[in-house]
């Protein structure tokens, strides 16, 4: 009876252990690929001055990013750098602003603490029409970035 519980916890790790590995590899795969094919220049966040790139009429897309985040990696290959995605910021010339978290930083910690916001991925939108910014969700959509510039663009 004692083998028969071994085995029974052997297989249930096996087949925990091979569903894990099934939906976790394609994440994994292709992610140094995506950096290479991106247009997109991001300034660093603590180069920006958000209220004055509103007063001069920009939207804004601000990433808050770690290397160590699978989510964020899963975003930038499937969302942020699609070629949907990079056509529209660069329509309506949406400057993007990025913080690396990959080592602590008291400003970024900051800048999420702002928003009741204390892990990552945290993506934002500014415009004159939404200056306070609109959160967008930790998972993104070529959907929800699109609705959302278009929303602070006014349409």
């Amino acid at each position: 009876n004692n083998k028969n519980r071994i085995s029974k916890k052997y297989l249930i790790f096996l087949v925990s252990f091979i569903a894990i590995m099934y939906f976790s590899i394609p994440l994994f795969i292709n992610f140094d690929k995506f950096t290479l094919k991106t247009n997109i220049k991001w300034n660093h966040i603590e180069n920006v001055d958000i209220p004055n790139l509103l007063k001069n009429n920009k939207i804004v897309f601000v990433d808050i990013t770690a290397d160590w985040c699978v989510t964020c990696k899963y975003n930038k290959q499937n969302v942020i750098y699609s070629n949907e995605v990079e056509k529209l910021f660069f329509e309506y010339d949406v400057v993007m602003v990025q913080g690396d978290w990959t080592l602590p930083n008291e400003n970024i910690r900051k800048f999420l603490n702002k928003y009741n916001r204390y892990g990552i991925p945290f993506n934002i939108i500014y415009s004159p029409t939404i200056p306070e910014g609109l959160i967008l969700p930790e998972l993104l959509s070529k959907n929800v970035i699109s609705d959302t510039i278009l929303k602070a663009k006014g349409k």
